[in-house]
């Protein structure tokens, strides 16, 4: 899920340990290989793992509102 070309993003530094980083690693080779023809990087990994995890945990805190 790669930005818009218009959109400007804001870059992040953190530190995870080296264990979450292979996860990452395989967790964009699995979505490379469920898209033939898309190359995933790391960053992507992180950034469609970020957006899942926020769109669920806003989408409970909707629920619990209602």
């Amino acid at each position: 899920m790669a930005p818009k070309a218009n959109e400007r993003g804001v870059q992040l530094a953190f530190r995870v340990p080296a264990d979450i980083v292979q996860r990452l690693d395989a967790h964009a080779a699995r979505l490379s290989r469920d898209n033939p023809g898309l190359e995933f990087t790391r960053t992507d990994a992180v950034r469609t793992l970020l957006t899942r995890a926020l769109d669920e945990v806003e989408s409970g805190e909707k629920r619990r509102k209602s």
